[in-house]
């Protein structure tokens, strides 16, 4: 990469946060005659170098808690590294928090041009984007009324439409896809990919689809560290792979604890509340409206919760969904089962079956059951992405989690079987 191609160059970037267990310890250790540290140190970000050129669409994959945020607060300037170089060249767009930087008590108009002096924009630039933004928001007279009076959805448009239209050279985006009507969301997957052409984008979110269909270029971020930089679908996929990894550990921890405590499988199988640990995993590979979201996720094999699904085995994907307004639209559910490489390998959908989701009131839950026969012949870790939509053949999702549940298919111990499925076949071999 030529040097007038670098458009973010960081070099052994570090963050260092002082943690204290108490607020009155950060007194005491500044009052200290001695200079006794009263804290202990974080590393946000641990000594991370990489280069982005310029017009690279480029996700930054990681759990919670792994940098992600800190990494764009230091591009953007909101934050100071603690040790490190970073240099940016150009004007820099950011979405870090929704309706950051704006003014609650002036209009979405007076906001406009508020945002546009903040990214370093004089008034007659802004005169001359103005009407692009206004007609991108597509808020209507609420353009003159105070933000505070926004709902969430109007805030997301507001803040996108000035970030997008105002040409920045690097476009920075955390999550802020995930707020808004999916419509609205599909066009500024358009203006941005546009905007790919001649400006840098850098894209955090949970969903593992946008990341891929969007991006170019990948980095994993883990614990403040790098752990892989390349492109975006190897990068993703070995996300996926530690996350997977990390759910089969814990889902053989839980088998354990059952089994010591002699917890009841019937007694989980009746389980219709929500499951904390499926919405802590799921919160990672989420997207959608939220007007309904799965609540829990759980694989029964002969009629017993397992994540262990050995070859010829019966299988339930039971799915449980809790609606969070009023539905008057049929709508569809259904799986899909992915391989450690990431490859499609099968699933369903109950409109596939002539049949649909009926209305919802707001509070219901809707059970799924998908009952079928194991006949993955290929050993090894496969996920299951699952996808609840309000009507199908639509691309609106009330929920979507790219990696609901992980689970394990042991080797065949007899007659080997060649290829990914085990396809029955009857063979007549004749002689003439």
């Amino acid at each position: 990469m030529a040097t007038n191609d670098i458009i973010i160059d960081v070099k052994d970037l570090t963050k260092i946060y002082k943690i204290y267990d108490h607020p009155k310890d950060r007194l005491k250790e500044t009052l200290n005659p001695t200079g006794k540290k009263y804290h202990k140190e974080f590393a946000a970000l641990n000594k991370i170098s990489f280069q982005i050129g310029r017009g690279e669409a480029v996700g930054i994959i990681g759990k919670n808690g792994s940098g992600k945020s800190t990494l764009l607060k230091i591009i953007t300037g909101v934050l100071t590294p603690s040790s490190g170089n970073i240099a940016v060249h150009g004007k820099v767009a950011a979405l870090l928090e929704l309706g950051a930087g704006f003014n609650p008590d002036l209009t979405g108009i007076e906001n406009i041009y508020l945002n546009g002096t903040l990214m370093g924009y004089s008034k007659d630039e802004m005169d001359k984007k103005i009407s692009e933004i206004i007609s991108f928001a597509d808020i209507g007279e609420f353009i003159n009324q105070p933000v505070k009076m926004y709902s969430s959805g109007m805030f997301a448009r507001l803040a996108f439409s000035v970030a997008i239209n105002v040409d920045p050279d690097i476009l920075i985006i955390d999550e802020a896809l995930s707020v808004g009507d999916i419509y609205f969301q599909a066009k500024c997957i358009a203006k941005m990919k546009q905007l790919a052409e001649k400006s840098t984008i850098l894209f955090v979110s949970h969903s593992m689809d946008s990341i891929k269909s969007f991006c170019n270029k990948g980095i994993l971020l883990s614990k403040g560290e790098i752990v892989k930089i390349g492109e975006v679908k190897e990068v993703a996929q070995t996300y996926e792979n530690m996350i997977n990894q990390e759910v089969a550990d814990m889902n053989k921890v839980k088998s354990l604890e059952s089994f010591m405590s002699g917890e009841s499988d019937v007694e989980k199988e009746l389980a219709i509340e929500n499951d904390l640990e499926f919405e802590a995993r799921a919160n990672q590979f989420r997207s959608g409206t939220g007007e309904a979201k799965f609540i829990r996720a759980d694989l029964l094999v002969d009629g017993k919760i397992s994540n262990i699904i050995p070859f010829g085995s019966t299988v339930t994907l039971r799915l449980i969904a809790k609606y969070y307004v009023d539905v008057d639209t049929e709508g569809t559910i259904g799986y899909m089962v992915r391989n450690h490489n990431g490859v499609d390998v099968f699933g369903m959908n109950i409109y596939n079956t002539a049949k649909l989701v009926p209305t919802m009131k707001s509070g219901q839950l809707l059970e799924t059951n998908f009952t079928f026969k194991n006949l993955l012949s290929e050993s090894g870790k496969y996920t299951v992405s699952i996808g609840l939509k309000p009507k199908p053949f639509e691309p609106l999702y009330f929920d979507n989690v790219s990696i609901a549940v992980v689970f394990e298919v042991p080797p065949i111990e007899k007659n080997y079987v060649p290829g990914l499925i085990f396809v029955e076949n009857k063979i007549v071999v004749s002689i003439h």
